[in-house]
């Protein structure tokens, strides 16, 4: 009979708390040797940065989930120059040779897929997709965001302004010389602007009492989207966060996902309205195919064109009018250039608005300041490498533009924090101010380049420039004496985070 088996002690399995103790020195030694690498042997070990963010990733994380990225970073360039490294394996630059070189067309570097959502319904939009599909959704719809489809839908957005500007008379004269809060106003019709030119339909928000609660769910999707690419690189915590957000917003996903159906249904079925009326819908109908757009990728799109093209233009808004009311010059200019400029309010319009440089200038110098969408352009390197802004990057870095800390570095700005429309004057206007001749305009490219720019930038700037110039035409305009002094100082998740803005409006003396 065999005797059971017998451990000499010296060779006796380890206890609970001596496997711990094992494992805790295993992982201590594999982090310290990993830590020493990525600091002094890893291939971007060359470039400055914070020490901690060169061998770990949680430092840009918990700027991610606070929503301070974009002033993380542009603190970090202040500190370190015009090219940082914010992760192991990441960079951020603000070198205006950078934009080319990343995104110029010939040669544009694929984006990093951590910060591409997948799609919710499956099929990709212009938003996610990459290569050769987003090649083919872009061809798709390209016809409707030229100028000739922008003047063609010039009357819709027009006359969502009209009433937007009768709201905004009901509502002052319901406060009876009280605040209202014009942000929440400027939402409404950046809403149904947009859903009629995706939709065929807007949400009817600015002409009713009706209050939807589109505008912050969409701010809440582009914070579980942050958040989640973010969580990208510490699997499986993506998933858990997926999983449970999706759990909890099942009910509002697919109400809004039915809506979106039932909206692109009716908008398909209206067919081609030839010259009556242009849409981003004209260009898929009778258009469905693989080799185009399929139907549920003309959902996904339909709801991204409502997402962006609601937000943008809220905040460029909200943060043009808060930017005048506290430059009080700057808003005196700007309305003697608009009533200077028409005979009667119906001259106002979005081809009419092209012709004043001034309220260009402070739409661009508002896009400067405050940019709606203030993070990183990340960029994944090729294997060869790539030479950016005169620097040798090597393949399979994650490189990218920092938003708000190329368009408010003292390296290209006179004055970066300040609000001077004047810097994008030229010499021949009356008020030009040679301080900004230095200034570098090649650092300045609000809606990217490359393959990837905003489809959109021509319908927001429209948008922007029309109302703004309806608002000078019509209204006196006053800040809210309540209004915090750190109103400019907001969060950001993909985009920046909408903010009241309390405004005194009486009707202008005629």
């Amino acid at each position: 009979m065999n005797s059971p088996l017998h451990f000499p002690a010296a060779v006796q399995m380890p206890t609970l708390s001596q496997a711990c103790v094992f494992a805790t020195l295993a992982f201590l030694i594999f982090y310290f040797t990993t830590s020493i690498y990525y600091l002094y042997f890893h291939p971007l070990a060359e470039f400055p940065g914070p020490t901690c963010a060169a061998f770990s990733r949680l430092p840009l994380a918990a700027k991610t989930f606070s929503g301070t990225t974009h002033t993380w970073m542009q603190q970090l360039h202040v500190q370190y120059g015009p090219i940082v490294r914010i992760a192991p394996d990441e960079l951020s630059t603000i070198s205006a040779e950078a934009w080319s070189d990343i995104y110029k067309p010939r040669y544009s570097l694929p984006k990093d897929p951590y910060s591409l959502l997948p799609p919710l319904n499956g099929s990709h939009s212009l938003f996610t997709a990459r290569g050769a599909e987003h090649r083919r959704l872009r061809k798709t719809f390209t016809p409707a965001f030229t100028e000739k489809a922008l003047s063609q839908q010039a009357s819709i957005i027009e006359s969502y302004v009209d009433l937007f500007i009768h709201r905004l008379r009901k509502e002052t004269a319901n406060v009876k010389g009280n605040s209202i809060d014009i942000a929440k106003y400027f939402g409404y019709v950046a809403l149904d602007i947009i859903a009629d030119l995706a939709f065929g339909e807007s949400f009817h928000g600015i002409e009713g009492d009706n209050e939807h609660n589109w505008i912050q769910g969409f701010f809440l999707g582009a914070k579980f989207g942050n958040i989640r690419n973010c969580l990208n690189h510490f699997h499986p915590l993506e998933v858990l966060f997926g999983m449970l957000f999706l759990r909890v917003t099942a009910k509002n996903r697919a109400r809004n996902w039915a809506l979106t159906d039932a909206n692109v249904t009716k908008r398909l079925e209206m067919g081609d309205l030839g010259k009556e009326r242009s849409d981003f819908m004209t260009p898929c109908i009778n258009n469905l195919g693989a080799d185009t757009i399929t139907r549920q990728e003309l959902n996904s799109n339909s709801l991204g064109f409502i997402i962006a093209g609601c937000q943008l233009p809220t905040i460029t808004l909200s943060t043009a009018t808060h930017q005048l009311l506290t430059n009080p010059r700057t808003l005196h200019r700007l309305m003697h250039e608009v009533r200077s400029a028409f005979a009667a309010e119906r001259d106002i319009t979005v081809a009419s608005t092209k012709d004043l440089p001034y309220l260009r200038a402070v739409i661009l110098e508002t896009l400067r300041l405050e940019h709606p969408a203030p993070t990183q352009l990340a960029r994944v390197v090729p294997p060869q490498g790539h030479v950016v802004a005169g620097r040798w990057i090597p393949g399979a870095a994650v490189i990218g533009m920092a938003i708000q800390a190329i368009q408010r570095s003292p390296l290209h700005w006179v004055a970066p924090d300040e609000f001077h429309p004047e810097r994008f004057l030229g010499a021949e206007h009356a008020h030009h101010d040679a301080r900004f001749a230095g200034d570098n305009k090649e650092a300045f490219r609000p809606f990217s380049m490359g393959t990837r720019h905003c489809i959109g930038y021509k319908v927001v700037l429209a948008e922007a420039r029309v109302i703004l110039a309806r608002i000078c035409w019509n209204f006196e305009l006053r800040l809210d004496g309540d209004t915090p002094a750190d109103w400019m100082e907001k969060r950001a998740f993909l985009v920046v985070e909408a903010k009241p803005l309390m405004v005194e409006l009486s009707e202008k003396a005629f």
